[in-house]
């Protein structure tokens, strides 16, 4: 793999271009570390009655549809956006995982996973006691990317 930095004094803004032979897991991988790096910093503007808040995608714990709204956990407060789940997961970084048709959780901050063999598995987070569920059909997508998380520390 060759890596090269081109300098374009007329380029509108800094651009990436992963080129490759074939999109396999790898390049797919390379592609959602890039965007996390880059979304490092990102906020989020999130509401609570009538303020609006700007968190660190660190503090989010995940995010869940509650009627019309999304729902926005952390470890204390839960606020709302407008965003919807479809949206946040082209949005957030990769440490965010769908893990049910309505919930997006931080997997940076789970801190253990109960099975239920005969539906949908909790999730807990660290620093609190608020749990999320995650259904069957994503269970081994989470398991997945904990092991991947696991093995980058």
């Amino acid at each position: 793999m060759k890596i090269r930095i081109e300098i374009d004094e007329h380029a509108a803004e800094e651009e990436i271009v992963l080129r490759c032979r074939e999109l396999n897991e790898d390049v797919i991988a390379m592609q959602k570390r890039l965007v996390g790096v880059i979304n490092e910093g990102m906020k989020l503007a999130v509401t609570k009655g009538d303020a609006e808040y700007y968190l660190n995608l660190s503090e989010i714990l995940f995010f869940e549809t509650a009627g019309n709204a999304v729902a926005v956990h952390t470890v204390s407060q839960i606020y709302t956006t407008t965003l919807r789940l479809y949206e946040l997961e082209e949005l957030l970084p990769a440490g965010f995982l769908r893990v049910s048709k309505s919930t997006i959780l931080n997997a940076e901050r789970v801190r253990s996973v109960r099975k239920n063999i005969t539906g949908a598995s909790e999730v807990e987070f660290d620093g609190t006691g608020r749990k999320a569920f995650v259904s069957r059909s994503y269970f081994k997508l989470l398991l997945n990317k904990l092991e991947e998380k696991r093995l980058r520390k």
